[in-house]
């Protein structure tokens, strides 16, 4: 989740608090079905970006369950003098219900040049930031077509109703000298490429960013290497790992790489301006501890590569590159890289469970921080902090965890009170059934969307104890449950 350190409370002198599916798996159930796709080379293709999309409970208006994006295919070209994007995005579309339209989110913003379902020009219709693409025959379920669309403008954040104040713009942010970085959660891909914007569909990416010589395109993925192009040099990324829109990342801008070599000969690479190698670098090269750290707890980091990109005023867990402002603690990149885990491989079937995220990520922090920094305190007596001296004023500001205000999306609540949730959670079964339980979770559901209902089913089989009432309570509760 985004984070602006002067946003969430800081519960130790010196935390800056971050953000960025056993029982059966809805999802995987889902996707596992045996398919009598159209276009059998795309299905088989893209096997893996197959998704079960909902209608989001908080934010229906984004997304269309309808439609399965199996695979972006995402050329972009960027042009700093003109602070304009240029773009073709190829999308393999599944129809995860009958339909007679391919219905993307895309920003009006961005004006259409042209747009081809398997290969014949069709006619499509704009409705606000929703594109609506004619099939030419309706499209039963499990159908499958290649949706190539064109496209050019001047790209722009969009509002939205947060009481965060870093969170009341979302997507794609222009700065003057040029530079841009595409932020978005809980949605805000559809500010710079058409998108089914909802985290239930999960899609594999390639993206190729054309910038001119001297700058960089980073984006989510393992970087494929770059080529040069007369004035310009193309940067490619490629996600074999199935990816939510809100986890997709962009950033332009005159970076350079240092690369470096994590746990069992992980690639790592970092992307940042000169002028903030100093600040950073230093911090950036802890990612191998971090990780380590991390995979004794949560077991195999869950993606073929990781990575961090200096970008921004934010900080957010983009799969496999996670994006941060300038300046930032090692504790935030545990934080982010937690994320990965928790958020980028098991990812919310829709935003109601996005302490499912942020709690988890929340935890780690903490106890990272608690256990590397001399100036923190002993983690139980953090824990004690929390819920004691804040819980019960953010379940009262920000509305339950699991019930938050829609306004309220990202806000305190649901980092600091799952976190709490989860401590009391170990401390029902003990450190090694508890451990035991998020590795289980993190590993065995791994490129899915879970939700609260497969969270407490997964406790329950992993450790041998019903705590659905303990998380229910925590996640409900208007008022601090009584240990």
């Amino acid at each position: 989740m985004r984070v602006s350190p002067a946003v969430l409370p800081l519960f130790l002198v010196a935390a800056v608090t971050a953000a960025c599916s056993s029982a059966p798996d809805k999802g995987t159930a889902h996707r596992q079905r045996t398919a009598t796709p159209s276009a059998p080379d795309l299905a088989t293709k893209y096997a893996a970006g197959r998704s079960a999309p909902v209608a989001d409970t908080y934010y229906p208006e984004r997304g269309h369950p309808a439609v399965d994006v199996l695979h972006y295919d995402l050329a972009l070209t960027w042009s700093p003098p003109k602070k304009e994007l240029t773009g073709t995005a190829t999308l393999a579309v599944r129809a995860a219900a009958g339909t007679d339209n391919v219905t993307l989110d895309f920003s009006k913003r961005l004006k259409i040049d042209g747009v081809t379902v398997d290969g014949r020009p069709a006619t499509v219709k704009r409705q606000s930031d929703r594109l609506i693409i004619p099939a030419g025959k309706r499209m039963a379920e499990d159908a499958t077509a290649e949706v190539a669309i064109r496209y050019h403008g001047r790209p722009k954040e969009a509002r939205f109703d947060a009481i965060r104040p870093d969170s009341r713009r979302v997507g794609f942010a222009v700065h003057r000298d040029g530079s841009a970085v595409a932020l978005q959660e809980p949605y805000g891909a559809f500010t710079w490429y058409p998108s089914n914007d909802q985290p239930s569909d999960k899609a594999l990416y390639d993206v190729a960013i054309t910038v001119p010589k001297g700058w960089a395109g980073v984006s989510s993925g393992t970087f494929q290497g770059k080529v040069a192009q007369g004035d310009s040099t193309v940067y490619r990324w490629h996600s074999g790992d199935p990816t939510a829109s809100y986890l997709v990342t962009f950033v332009a801008d005159r970076l350079t790489m240092v690369k470096q070599t994590g746990p069992h000969g992980l690639p790592i690479t970092y992307w940042l301006r000169a002028k903030d190698r100093k600040k950073n670098l230093a911090t950036m090269r802890q990612s191998p501890k971090i990780i380590a750290w991390l995979e004794k707890r949560l077991g195999p980091y869950p993606f073929p590569s990781a990575g961090a990109v200096i970008a921004g005023d934010s900080g957010m867990e983009t799969q496999q590159m996670i994006t941060l402002m300038s300046g930032l603690p090692p504790e935030v990149y545990a934080h982010e890289y937690a994320h990965q885990w928790f958020g980028d491989t098991v990812t919310p079937r829709t935003w109601q469970d996005v302490w499912l995220n942020e709690g988890f990520a929340e935890y780690f922090e903490i106890l990272y921080f608690a256990e590397y920094d001399p100036r923190a305190l002993p983690f139980e007596q953090v824990m004690t902090k929390i819920r004691r001296d804040q819980d019960g004023t953010l379940r009262h500001d920000y509305g339950p965890p699991g019930h938050y205000k829609k306004r309220a999306f990202a806000s305190p609540n649901v980092y600091l009170s799952p976190a709490v949730m989860l401590d009391e959670m170990r401390k029902k079964v003990g450190d090694k059934k508890f451990y035991a339980m998020l590795r289980g979770w993190a590993q065995e559901h791994r490129s899915t969307n879970q939700d609260r209902d497969t969270f407490a089913a997964w406790v329950k089989q992993s450790t041998g104890k019903d705590l659905t009432p303990l998380i229910n309570h925590w996640l409900d509760s208007k008022t601090t449950p009584a240990v």
